[in-house]
């Protein structure tokens, strides 16, 4: 199998969606009310969260690759 490069975004992404999967979830057994703003604000949560995470994730990579050309 190839080793693909790791990208946090997506596990963050991931992690958002399944805890909002749990919350519908408790909703559903009629543990917990759910509303649409709860709903609408963690999902969005979840996306900016996950888009950050993408964006200082590829800032490290140009800051890693630019010390390494400069190394050889």
């Amino acid at each position: 199998m190839r080793r693909h490069r790791f990208e946090p975004a997506a596990l963050v992404l991931g992690l958002a969606l399944c805890t909002l999967a749990v919350f519908f979830l408790l909703d559903a057994g009629g543990v917990w009310h759910l509303t649409w703003h709860t709903a609408a604000f963690l999902a969005a949560g979840g996306l900016v969260l996950a888009a950050a995470t993408g964006v200082l994730t590829q800032a490290v990579r140009t800051v890693r690759a630019r010390s390494r050309r400069g190394r050889a």
